[in-house]
């Protein structure tokens, strides 16, 4: 008896391996890949690597695996396979298709499969956009959880109108439709785990990255995060001449004001100059980075920039600062900053001769008075 329920079942268990399959394979790529790459010192996003690596993948895929039904009465076999692959893309590359792509390969698809000029068939090509774009829907919405229900139930929705399609195409009996669409159920529990245990994992590594390169009172990046990038961003420039300025600065006496005001007050300080400093950053360049690499001490690393170039920014971060109200707790606190300013150089031999640089001009400004700005 249960022998032969195996047996029954057998398609089951041999596509439960082969999609699982199909995800390790993409894993072991797009490792090998970034390997590479990262040996050659190519620098690309990984999402952008991991969507066109994956889009690429399923394409090449689909069509391998239709090539072994086309033109014969079992052109069907794979559709479920197709909306797994729609998953993959929508949920777990997080793919940003949209119809200038997906149209060209819907149409290709149809071609191939000699379906162009059937109305089913342009029923089922519209059912999947509408089934993609609602999977996109249901991520942007729950983008804080992992809406494992509302995704089954949408699966099941578009998978019972496919299957009816394809019912209705290719004369399937009632039968065949009720098994593929309870393993089209089983499928996406499976594959739907499968990526919950994946976007689980990868939060847990967000926290933990987090944790230990955001700096707990003022959440702008610490000294761990900026020691990363200046040493990335050198490699860079020695590779590759990419240009690179820094800003450093630090508040004027501020072991007077914790001495005179306390140290919340003093924190509260921190965290204004902070939040001043961002705002000023966020209306120039997103791609400028931000980090307190002391108690109150801040760097700025410019990608991209050089020291000519960072005059004015430069200049809006130090009035900004400088001419800010500071009332803590009912108490003005008089607040300004001293900056030092450089960029990588050919001479430099390692990042730390960059970074000393910058420090010694910061340490100008102070000697020559503080409250000033002293590019190196």
């Amino acid at each position: 008896m249960l022998t032969k329920y195996v047996l029954q079942e057998m398609p089951l268990l041999v596509s439960l391996f082969f999609i699982l399959g199909v995800f390790i394979i993409y894993e072991i790529l797009f490792d090998g890949i970034k390997s590479v790459l990262s040996i050659r010192k190519i620098e690309i996003e990984s999402n952008i690597l991991k969507a066109q690596l994956g889009i690429m993948y399923l394409f090449i895929l689909l069509f391998g695996l239709q090539t072994l039904v086309v033109n014969q009465e079992t052109t069907w076999i794979f559709i479920n396979f197709q909306i797994i692959a729609l998953i993959f893309c929508a949920v777990f590359l997080d793919a940003p298709v949209n119809y200038p792509v997906f149209i060209p390969i819907v149409l290709i698809f149809m071609i191939f499969n000699s379906a162009i000029f059937y109305w089913e068939s342009w029923c089922f090509a519209l059912t999947l956009f509408a089934f993609y774009f609602s999977l996109k829907y249901i991520k942007k919405k729950r983008a804080n959880s992992f809406p494992f229900i509302y995704y089954i139930l949408d699966g099941l929705l578009f998978g019972v109108i496919l299957w009816t399609l394809a019912r209705i195409k290719f004369s399937l009996d009632v039968t065949t439709i009720f098994r593929q669409v309870s393993y089209l159920i089983v499928f996406e529990i499976f594959v739907y785990s499968y990526i919950g245990f994946f976007v689980r994992d990868i939060r847990v590594k967000h926290t933990l990255y987090e944790f230990a390169h955001l700096d707990a009172l003022t959440h702008v990046k610490n000294f761990a995060a900026f020691d990363n990038d200046i040493h990335a961003l050198f490699n860079q420039y020695q590779s590759n001449k990419i240009d690179v300025a820094m800003i450093m600065f630090d508040i004027d006496h501020f072991k007077s004001i914790n001495d005179h005001y306390g140290h919340l007050i003093g924190d509260k300080v921190l965290q204004q100059v902070a939040d001043i400093t961002q705002t000023v950053l966020a209306a120039n360049d997103n791609n400028i980075r931000f980090y307190r690499t002391g108690g109150e001490e801040f760097n700025i690393i410019l990608p991209s920039y050089k020291l000519t170039e960072i005059d004015s920014i430069t200049q809006e971060v130090f009035s900004a600062i400088n001419n800010s109200q500071f009332c803590i707790n009912n108490q003005t606190v008089d607040v300004s900053v001293s900056v030092g300013s450089s960029e990588i150089r050919d001479s430099d031999l390692t990042s730390d001769e960059f970074y000393s640089r910058v420090d010694e001009a910061l340490y100008q400004s102070k000697r020559n008075g503080r409250m000033r700005i002293t590019k190196s």
